[in-house]
């Protein structure tokens, strides 16, 4: 039962004919190694949130924000947070041993376990986060493009969505090839969002995936309630 999809864990592609759940399942299953075999492996895209972060929000701002970590895992992003001073973070992922590790490092108040895609979240408020952070979530099977619709409904106007991804992944990844970039300009484009995109080195995202992007988007509107 400790092994399902063990292969799928470091190879992506084997996701691409997995559902949701089944990764959900092996994410699960990894959740005691992931850090460990993820650091290991050279992970460091949690380091580039947490400086952004640190860039853009001054300290006597932090405690009164709230950031939704999305993607949250086993909280390396929720232990960056902690250190700058954001208490008011709660952390989404569709894993549930991964969020109980994460519980363990006593740095979110609320853990949400849910899939993060076109569907309404019913625990969470339309603008109720002035941030949302996600580290490794964009990658295959994990968060599609359209999510990022309700990612705008639960974000304040004005509030942010930051994120990272490799350029690798956008190319090898079904649901981003064709759609990902496209979509994000089409948003720019309505005035959804204002886009920030910061060039990331080869190894600042993780040292074996090439370069990437840092994005932040500036959310212009809300969703009205229905």
């Amino acid at each position: 039962m400790s092994d399902r999809y063990k292969d799928a864990r470091l190879n992506f592609s084997l996701r691409k004919t997995m559902t949701p759940q089944q990764i959900a399942d092996m994410y699960n299953d990894f959740a005691d190694e992931y850090e460990e075999v993820h650091l290991g492996l050279g992970l460091r895209s949690h380091l580039r949130i947490q400086e952004y972060m640190a860039d853009t929000y001054k300290e006597d701002q932090r405690a009164n924000l709230r950031v939704l970590d999305v993607g949250a895992g086993t909280g390396l992003v929720g232990e960056m947070l902690s250190e700058l001073g954001f208490v008011q973070v709660d952390a989404l992922d569709p894993a549930r041993k991964m969020l109980d590790i994460a519980k363990t490092k006593n740095v979110y108040q609320r853990l949400i376990c849910s899939f993060l895609n076109k569907d309404r979240i019913d625990e969470i408020e339309t603008n109720q986060y002035d941030c949302i952070t996600a580290a490794g979530a964009f990658n295959e099977g994990l968060i599609p493009v359209c999510a990022f619709h309700e990612m705008v409904r639960i974000v304040k106007p004005g509030g942010r969505i930051v994120f990272t991804i490799t350029d690798k992944y956008i190319q090898i990844t079904d649901g981003y090839r064709n759609d990902l970039l496209p979509f994000i300009q089409k948003m720019a484009d309505e005035g959804v969002w204002d886009v920030t995109a910061i060039p990331l080195a080869d190894g600042a995202i993780h040292l074996q995936d090439g370069p990437g992007t840092l994005y932040s988007f500036k959310v212009n509107v809300t969703e009205k309630m229905h």
